[in-house]
């Protein structure tokens, strides 16, 4: 596991870690690519505790710049053109998280 300051958030440091590291475009081709590999090989557990890691690390974070950066320190390797895209990608994540887990 990638070592963090969100101890907290260990389904999302596997999804970074795996799926949305620094070889994601090599490995996937895109975000979305990736984020479809990591819902089709992970059980719905796992995707439900991501979805809940999220929510709550979103709704922690006080600005953009913290949200990105605390996807980055947990391990995100998608280059935000600007903090505010690290929301794009958790929106990203929750709608494809939330789709799959409720469908199970």
């Amino acid at each position: 596991m990638i070592a963090s300051k969100h101890p907290d958030a260990p389904e999302l440091r596997q999804l970074f870690g795996a799926y949305l590291n620094a070889d994601f475009v090599a490995d996937y081709g895109s975000v979305t690519a990736a984020i479809a590999a990591y819902r089709r090989e992970s059980s719905a557990a796992h995707r439900k505790a991501a979805l809940l890691e999220l929510m709550r690390l979103r709704a922690a974070a006080p600005s953009h710049e913290a949200f990105a950066g605390a996807l980055t320190a947990l391990g995100c390797e998608v280059a935000f053109a600007e903090p505010a895209a690290a929301h794009a990608l958790a929106e990203q994540l929750v709608d494809a998280l939330r789709v799959f887990s409720e469908g199970e």
